[in-house]
């Protein structure tokens, strides 16, 4: 049996090491597997410090094995995103594996309930509806015509929402189990947003990222990016529709950096994260179709003993495929290497988003966090 837990952890803090902990209470004889985002991030920015470094600081704080959620689908909107991530832990799972995940109400009775009314094809109708004559933001609408919408105004509450509904589909013997969010941690907000961001943190979490070029922030790679923009925006970028690929496209010609064109691109019907990310869709070419797709492979990035046990494993039933090391991408199927290849895509532009640039190959090259 295992644990999953689908997290970003940028950074990892001691609200993480809380849920790691509380998992471990809750199902002490398994292997905790945390499936997290790469590079890139749901907010649509790059991810504070890289993945390497963050899945080193979730095996220190307690996880056994971080596997890799893959670019487009880690910095998407929450469906795909809940998708995406559901999707990476069909291809390892079995009947009786579990799902946990931080959560505002952590009342499994509401969670389930809403995700069962908002599938619905008549409430999706109801929704576009409303949108329609409101011109309202989708996640607004939808939240006050769901009949417990308060469940759909926190980030968390929606995501396990979300993750209940692709479970059904993708794990439907997955058991989903929220944990209750504690006051008191700082938000990843808040660290990023303090003077000092590293105190904030779990000392070996502390030590692990000051070894790196903390903090990564897109604007250090703004410039590529308006560049694209300006000279060859891709016009069907996913979730561009509604004007809003025009309206960045326009604003990209007098933009003088990513926060500018965000601003300058935004209105009362998009969100900012939304239209970050659509930038970024915009940048790497990505589609509806693209995220209409379910991952075909993860990489392993950290793991101990237990998490090197659990994978081996799983190496005979699995239906997804692992890269390992960095010399197993000659063996992915042609499927996968495409998808490798966006993903690669994605890496190097993160090399670019360092205060010091790195080498193009960096993350080819880059190995896995191993404790014995």
């Amino acid at each position: 049996m295992a644990v999953f837990l689908i997290c970003e952890f940028d950074p990892f803090h001691f609200g993480h090491e809380y849920i790691i902990k509380k998992a471990k209470e809750l199902y002490p004889d398994e292997p905790l597997v945390c499936v997290m985002s790469g590079n890139f991030v749901q907010r649509g920015r790059a991810a504070c410090a890289d993945k390497f470094a963050r899945a080193e600081c979730a095996v220190n704080g307690g996880a056994d094995l971080v596997l890799s959620f893959p670019f487009p689908w880690c910095m998407s909107s929450a469906e795909h995103f809940a998708s995406g991530a559901l999707s990476v832990i069909a291809g390892l799972y079995k009947t009786g594996d579990r799902l946990v995940f931080g959560s505002e109400c952590a009342d499994i009775k509401r969670l389930t309930k809403t995700a069962n009314e908002i599938s619905v094809p008549e409430f999706k109708e109801k929704l576009s509806e409303y949108i329609k004559s409101t011109n309202l933001p989708y996640a607004e609408a939808r939240s006050l015509l769901c009949s417990d919408g308060e469940i759909l105004k926190s980030k968390n509450d929606i995501l396990g929402v979300e993750y209940i509904k692709a479970a059904k589909i993708l794990c439907p013997s997955l058991v989903i189990t929220p944990i209750k969010r504690e006051d008191g941690f700082l938000s990843s907000t808040e660290i990023k947003n303090a003077d000092e961001p590293l105190l904030k943190l779990p000392e070996y979490a502390k030590n692990v990222l000051s070894q790196t070029d903390f903090p990564a922030d897109i604007k250090y790679a703004e410039r590529v990016i308006l560049a694209h923009l300006r000279t060859q925006p891709y016009k069907r970028a996913a979730d561009g529709e509604h004007g809003l690929i025009s309206r960045i496209s326009k604003a990209a010609e007098e933009a003088t950096g990513f926060d500018t064109l965000t601003e300058a691109s935004s209105s009362a019907q998009f969100t900012n994260a939304r239209i970050r990310r659509v930038i970024l869709y915009s940048f790497f070419g990505v589609n509806v179709a693209a995220l209409k797709e379910k991952p075909c492979f993860t990489q392993l990035l950290a793991a101990d003993k237990t998490g090197l046990s659990y994978l081996s494993g799983k190496r005979k039933t699995k239906k997804i495929e692992i890269i390992t090391k960095p010399a197993d991408k000659a063996k992915l199927s042609d499927k996968a290497k495409k998808q490798y290849a966006l993903e690669c895509e994605a890496d190097k532009l993160y090399c670019l988003c360092t205060k010091n640039i790195k080498n193009g190959t960096y993350f080819l090259k880059s190995s896995p966090y191993i404790i014995i």
